[in-house]
């Protein structure tokens, strides 16, 4: 059923939106040229006049995530534009939330019309069922997408392939994807053995400095390969990862590469090594938060309350006086204290200053 009152297209103010795909990153750019290209060629042919263009460059699987997306329907409610171009449904939204607002906005007059260089769409009731269908079909091939590589990404972790930076000492085969040891292997099997025999993160990260051990990342289009260095942060994070003895673990998955079917895998230390140096590490981290927590009690023994006669209730404080600095006081919390009260005193704080006369009597002795 055709439109009673048609809209004249050319009175229309349109914002053309272009968003990227998710594929590689080079084919996602010239994506975004060849929809703008090809919705300007569209509105030349039609007359549509193009008030502004939108490129994004955030996924529409997730409601919510696209900035540019959400100003450009705000926009469009405040009558700042009448309608869209794009170049396919899915460009507009793969997710059922955004897509039924955009249709809602049609039932509501906000949003006049919607213009696709590769459907056709008409402003009525069948024109919105099949709209919404192919938003459908876009969120049902978004989500098989992500199925697949999932269930890609769990094969490959299973065979002991995984992605991103190479662990220290190591390489990743680019044909089988499959770590092997590089030439600082050595270097580093030695200072787990020096870890093990209690030397410091200072002393063992300095040691992998001199021995030239780095690791260099892949160059990428807009940003060149990096060396990076040891430093005690990441060796303190490489003692602690099990994968250096055989155990990867990846997000909620885990796996022992040394028993992958046809993957001999070279462990740079034993379970024994990692699990004495894990002791090892909780045993110092141990010992330094308790000295952290340990009160310093300058004079214990020596300060007497003046009322009690006591020292078992004398508390040391850190106050901040006058001139900004901190100075260290002594009260009686003692309860069975009969010091005497007066109008608007406080007993703690009378008692800070009584005992001091008494203190100072002691030394004095």
């Amino acid at each position: 059923m055709q439109n009673q009152n048609p809209t004249d297209l050319t009175k229309l103010r349109y914002v053309l939106y272009a968003r990227k795909s998710t594929e590689d990153e080079n084919r996602q750019v010239r994506s975004i040229d060849d929809q703008i290209a090809d919705c300007k060629k569209l509105a030349t042919d039609l007359g549509l006049y193009i008030a502004a263009t939108v490129k994004e460059t955030k996924s529409a699987k997730k409601p919510g995530k696209r900035e540019l997306f959400t100003k450009l329907l705000k926009d469009i409610d405040s009558k700042k534009y009448d309608a869209i171009l794009c170049w396919h449904p899915d460009r507009l939204c793969r997710n059922m939330l955004e897509g039924g607002q955009i249709i809602h906005m049609l039932d509501e007059g906000t949003l006049k019309d919607i213009r696709f260089h590769s459907h056709q769409f008409s402003n009525d009731a069948n024109g919105k069922m099949l709209l919404g269908m192919l938003f459908v079909f876009s969120k049902q091939y978004s989500d098989d997408l992500s199925d697949k590589v999932n269930r890609s990404v769990r094969s490959s972790f299973g065979e002991g392939k995984t992605v991103g930076t190479p662990k220290f000492g190591y390489i990743r085969n680019e044909q089988t994807g499959l770590y092997e040891p590089n030439e600082h292997f050595e270097a580093l099997q030695t200072a787990w053995q020096k870890r093990a025999n209690g030397e410091s993160l200072e002393a063992v990260t300095q040691y992998l400095i001199d021995s030239g051990v780095k690791r260099v990342t892949k160059p990428k289009k807009k940003t060149p390969s990096r060396t990076i260095l040891p430093t005690i942060n990441s060796i303190s994070k490489m003692f602690k990862d099990s994968f250096y003895f055989g155990i990867l673990v990846q997000k909620s998955q885990v796996i022992d590469l040394r028993l992958v079917p046809g993957y001999t895998f070279e462990p740079m230390i034993d379970d024994d090594t990692y699990n004495l140096i894990q002791a090892l590490s909780r045993g110092r981290t141990k010992d330094t938060a308790l000295k952290k927590r340990t009160a310093f009690y300058p004079l214990r023994r020596f300060v007497y309350c003046a009322v009690c006669n006591d020292t078992s209730y004398m508390y040391v404080g850190k106050n901040k006086s006058n001139d900004g600095k901190y100075k260290l006081s002594y009260r009686c919390d003692n309860p069975a204290c009969q010091a005497p009260l007066f109008p608007n005193t406080n007993r703690k704080l009378l008692r800070s200053f009584k005992f001091v006369e008494r203190a100072v009597g002691r030394l004095a002795a």
